[in-house]
This record gives C-alpha cells, structure tokens and sequence, in this order.
C-alpha cells in the first residue's frame, strides 16, 4: 500500500522552528531601528530648539561667489569714491580760478576806476568802458561763485557717505579671503553671547554624539552677514568669526562652541 501523500517531510517541521524565530528577531530589530530612529529624531530636534552654541563653518577662497562679490562691490564703491574726489578737484579749481578774475578785476577797478569817474578824452571813454567791463565781468564771476559752493557742500556730503559705504564694504567677512583661502564660521545673533575670541569648537563624528575639541575662534569679525539653519535651513542673521580648525573639520555642517553637544558624548 503506498504511503499517504499529505504527510509532511521531517525537514520542514525541524525547520519551522527556527524560520518563527528569525521571522520574530527581524521584527525586534525593525521596531528597535524605528525606536531608535524616532528616539533620535525627537532628540535632534529638541536640541536645537533650545541649543545656543551651534556655528556653521565657511571655507572661503580667492573662487568663492561671495568673495568675488564683495570684491566687485569694494572696486566700484572706491571708483564712485574716486570720481567724487576728481569733481571736487575741478570745482576747487574753478573757484580759485574765479577768485584770481575777481582779485585781478578789483585791483584794475581800484586802480583806473578813479581816473575815469568824470571822463573828458576819447581814450578816457574807452578805458571806462573796460572799466564797466571787468565790474561786469567780476559780478558775473562772483554770481557764478555761489551755485560752485553749493555744488561743493552737496559734494561733500556725498563723499562722506561713499567713505562710509567703502569703510564698510571693506569690513566685510569675505574681503579677508581675497588673496588666501581662509576658515571662518557663522555665528547667528542668538548665539553670540557663546562665541568670544579663544573659544573652543568641538566637532562630531555622529550627529550630536562621538564628538572632540576642533579648534578655536580666533577672531570677532564685524558685518552682518546671513546664513542658514543647519537643522530647519530658515535663514539667520548673524556674524562671522575667524577660527582656527582642523581641516577636516573645516567641512563639516556644524560645530559646537564651548562644550559638547550633549556634555558626556
């Protein structure tokens, strides 16, 4: 008689045992990653919500668009500068140009105004003429004295204002990396009153975790400038500061100013 054929191998029923288990261990992990992960992600997020420490690192060369920006903005600031200075020039000049025709005008009225007051010759006559001329002449020189003098008062102003803008245009963060590649690091204003010169950076391996001293801040620079969020990307205002790093931490999105993230980690 042959045997029945809905009897099942040995083999399966020794290795269902084993399949339950892996199906059970897989899912133990899957639950634990997703734990973890959600875990982590509350972490992150309540951190930076009430961290103040955080500074995003820049590396700036010669190449960089904001170098060369600023760069472009800086030349042709000093040129309107310098155009300023070459119309001040040409007004100083015709004044002192009209101040030498009154001058030479007063002392030819001075000197033959007096003889030809009452004219009696021919030659008298032609001589008051020029007389009456070099008064024309000088009135009109005077008349011609006072828009100048305006124009150079209204000059001034404007060139005070264009040193302004030059001076501050020359503070800029990004003009220090013009001849040289240079680290700094940006410092949102909420963060500032962490940052001073001398203190330490620290950089993690792992997000928040696994993280050691980098560097230092070497230096407060002045200028607004904007950068982003490392963790929501919203733009901040803030500054920039020089520092001085490793240089793979130099690449990194985030460092930490005073301490580690998470003290012990």
């Amino acid at each position: 008689m042959d045997p029945r054929p809905t009897a099942r191998p040995r083999f399966w029923m020794a290795l269902q045992p084993s399949i339950v288990r892996v199906y059970k261990v897989a899912g133990l992990v899957a639950l634990t990653a997703i734990l973890v992960g959600l875990i982590g992600f509350l972490v992150v997020n309540v951190f930076y919500f009430f961290d103040h420490t955080w500074v995003r690192p820049v590396v700036l060369s010669p190449t960089h668009q904001k170098v060369v920006e600023s760069s472009t903005l800086l030349a042709d600031a000093k040129l309107r500068a310098s155009q300023l200075d070459t119309e001040k020039v040409e007004i100083d000049a015709s004044l002192m140009e009209i101040d030498r025709q009154v001058a030479s005008d007063d002392r030819f009225i001075s000197e033959v105004g007096a003889i030809v007051d009452k004219p009696a010759a021919t030659d008298q006559w032609l001589l008051r003429r020029e007389v009456e001329k070099a008064k024309l002449d000088r009135d009109n020189a005077l008349g011609k004295k006072i828009p100048l003098g305006q124009r150079l008062e209204s000059l001034k102003l404007r060139k005070a204002d264009q040193d302004a803008v030059v001076k501050r245009l020359e503070a800029s963060p990004y003009l220090k990396a013009i001849n040289q590649k240079i680290v700094l690091a940006f410092v949102p204003y909420q963060n500032l009153r962490n940052v001073k010169i001398g203190t330490k950076l620290y950089g993690c391996a792992w997000g928040l975790v696994a993280c050691s001293n980098v560097g230092k801040v070497t230096a407060v620079l002045e200028g607004e400038v904007d950068n982003v969020h490392p963790h929501d990307e919203s733009i901040q205002r803030g500054v920039m500061v020089e520092i001085d790093v490793s240089s793979s931490a130099a690449g990194d999105s985030v460092l930490f100013a005073g301490g580690k993230p998470l003290f012990l980690f």
